[in-house]
């Protein structure tokens, strides 16, 4: 138990691992938005805020400090980029409306003939 709540506060305290602070760094990196895109000024500006770290093998970024792994200016430019800019997509919807049938009504009963006794 002693092991978990250390772990909780661990997460809670290193940048990085908490969704406000993911918010936050992203409200800071655009800023760097004002410089020219793939230029040294927007890379300087990005590692003043997520600093550069070495990491053996980094993986494909799954949150914007992923990006601070990467060693290529470049690599790390884009994948910056990436998280920050907002790409203009087009909204579809999730499913597409289907024409809805006109419900069918009960036919109406058949007259009842009279039998003869």
């Amino acid at each position: 138990m002693r092991v978990l709540a250390m772990t909780a506060l661990v997460c809670a305290l290193v940048p990085g691992l908490s969704a406000p602070a993911e918010a936050q760094s992203l409200k800071k990196l655009r800023r760097c938005l004002e410089f020219k895109d793939m230029t040294m000024p927007r890379l300087i500006c990005y590692d003043a805020i997520l600093r550069p770290r070495a990491k053996p093998k980094p993986g494909p970024a799954e949150v914007v400090n992923d990006c601070r792994f990467l060693k290529d200016d470049d690599e790390r430019l884009i994948c910056f980029n990436r998280f920050v800019e907002n790409p203009a997509r087009p909204v579809a919807p999730d499913k597409p409306a289907e024409p809805v049938a006109p419900k069918a009504t009960p036919a109406a009963p058949k007259p009842v003939e009279p039998t003869e006794r």
